[in-house]
């Protein structure tokens, strides 16, 4: 398989574009700014997002596409950063959707969304077919996925959680000042292991599922379990709780409410379905891993 991958958070491109790579398949990177490390075997290729442009042959010799970029949903909502979030990866994934043609070679899209598109309900699991929130990023994560409905091939909606792995993502973001519980402690907090999120998407690359899938590990945990978890994976103490007045200095009531405090039980019900298997299905296995105690969840 031939599979186009554009720029975004450099450790899901990475990751994906390897294990693409170790399993035999050839990876277009579509970059706007070439970076300087890039993963070896790669064929890279100038893109324009905002102008719709990608060069040579644009989409046209590759099998499927997998659509990351766009501005990240972490840090200070302000009211540039909420328009960027708004509108980069609507655009970005309206580019690569106006390369795609019904009967082309390119015949699978998958587009990164996220699982904060829900509506804050407690401990009630969500599925693809649950209800979008109210809140500013929700209805942000409600463009990008329309932008990907206009795709005239089959379509996924990578509905991505917190992504766990050693000194990247999720877990390097708390690791300044956020390792204490935030909020009451009691909203869940859907995850996954990045192993198994690129596992995912590799599965689903060659699956004809389409909609919203939920890309997340079947364990559920809140957010005071995941605390005291990851404290033992790391053999310290569980630190205190940061305050909420922090929070909304750090980050303001918007973000504070709709990143840290909403709660999401996602659930993987179309991996299920699929019979996939995770190599961390639980939290403990998973940050055993990220702390380097281990290398294998079973």
């Amino acid at each position: 398989m031939r599979v186009a991958v554009t720029e975004g958070p450099p450790h899901l491109v990475d990751g994906l574009a390897d294990a693409l790579l170790s399993r035999g398949d050839e990876v277009v990177l579509l970059e706007r700014v070439p970076r300087a490390a890039a993963p070896a075997g790669v064929e890279r290729r100038s893109w324009e997002p905002l102008a719709g442009r990608i060069a040579g042959a644009g989409l046209t010799d590759v099998d499927a596409a997998v659509n990351m970029f766009g501005s990240p949903m972490t840090g200070r909502w302000t009211p540039s950063v909420k328009e960027e979030l708004r509108a980069s990866r609507a655009t970005g994934t309206l580019s690569i959707v106006s390369e795609l043609e019904p009967d082309g070679r390119c015949q699978r899209l998958l587009a990164l969304s996220s699982t904060r598109f829900y509506a804050d309900a407690g401990a009630e699991p969500r599925t693809g077919d649950s209800p979008r929130g109210s809140g500013f990023l929700a209805q942000a994560i409600g463009m990008w996925e329309a932008a990907a409905r206009h795709s005239p091939v089959p379509t996924g909606l990578l509905r991505t959680p917190a992504i766990l792995a050693r000194d990247r993502g999720y877990l390097a973001r708390r690791q300044a000042g956020l390792r204490g519980r935030v909020g009451t402690g009691r909203q869940y907090i859907p995850w996954i292991h990045l192993t198994d999120w690129v596992r995912a998407v590799m599965l689903l690359l060659q699956e004809p599922v389409e909609g919203p899938l939920n890309l997340v590990a079947p364990e559920a945990v809140t957010e005071a379990q995941f605390v005291a978890e990851w404290a033992r994976a790391e053999r310290r103490r569980v630190p205190l709780p940061v305050p909420d007045l922090v929070m909304r200095a750090r980050f303001g009531a918007d973000a504070s409410e709709e990143l840290w405090w909403a709660s999401t039980r996602a659930v993987p019900a179309v991996l299920t379905e699929l019979g996939f298997e995770w190599r961390y299905p639980t939290l403990a296995s998973a940050l055993a891993e990220a702390a380097g105690r281990a290398s294998g969840g079973r």
